[in-house]
């Protein structure tokens, strides 16, 4: 008799068990579900923060720059003087990162390896190696200067135009920008300068650039230092493509 009821007890037991284990396969399913629908957005917001994060270091490192290069940008490609006194061809992002790194040879920038055991902040994460037509490599991060400036300022200043070369060339005097808060500096492409006009602005429903957006909007990172999202037709509507409009007293 007391054989019965203990069996029954040990029914009771393992059947509490059965559902237990029941139940947590449920709630492990339902993690799993979620894991697969939420992961791949919590890791698109991480790298959208991140890219946020880091276009903001940019402009304080450039206006470095200018107050040790009589307060001028620096070239967008163009002569630079390095810390040894020799004069080379520049890109502006490869300046920005002798600037953090004033103890690196600046040819390693130019390496996978380099970029590979430093992380740094100047590569855009939203940028894939395998974008098209241009993806990430170590002298195109994902973060481009604003090549219409040294334009804008020229026109202002009713000078003969010059190549796209000489103006990449042009070290841009900060006097020249007349309205530095509504000038735009740096934002995303997938080149290391932009000029985001009408032509390039509607290149943002295809390709490449649709996809360093944040949350639909583009990161623009203005001459005074402030931080603005905006959908990329309020770039034109704006005519920030447009600005600066010069100093025309000090942009000679």
């Amino acid at each position: 008799m007391e054989d019965c009821m203990s069996d029954k007890a040990n029914a009771r037991r393992l059947g509490f068990t059965l559902v237990e284990l029941l139940v947590v396969i449920v709630i492990i399913g339902a993690l799993a579900a979620m894991a697969l629908t939420l992961g791949p957005k919590m890791m698109a917001k991480s790298k959208a923060t991140e890219s946020m994060q880091n276009i903001r270091q940019i402009g304080p490192l450039l206006m470095t720059y200018a107050s040790e290069h009589s307060m001028s940008l620096p070239p967008v490609y163009g002569p630079v003087t390095r810390p040894d006194g020799t004069t080379v061809d520049s890109q502006w992002n490869e300046v920005v990162l002798s600037l953090v790194y004033p103890n690196t040879d600046p040819e390693e920038f130019k390496t996978q390896t380099w970029w590979a055991d430093n992380k740094a902040f100047l590569r855009n994460p939203l940028f894939k190696e395998t974008a098209k037509p241009r993806g990430w490599e170590p002298l195109n991060p994902g973060y481009a200067i604003n090549e219409l400036i040294a334009r804008n300022v020229e026109i202002a200043a009713g000078r003969p135009a010059s190549s796209q070369e000489q103006l990449l060339a042009v070290p841009v005097p900060l006097a020249a920008i007349d309205e530095p808060n509504r000038t735009p500096l740096i934002a995303p492409c997938d080149n290391y300068y932009y000029r985001y006009d009408e032509e390039e602005i509607l290149g943002f429903n295809r390709g490449t650039l649709k996809d360093l957006m944040v949350d639909g909007k583009v990161p623009i990172l203005f001459v005074d230092n402030h931080l603005e999202t905006i959908v990329p037709k309020e770039y034109i509507e704006r005519q920030l493509h447009f600005l600066p409009r010069g100093n025309l007293t000090n942009s000679n």
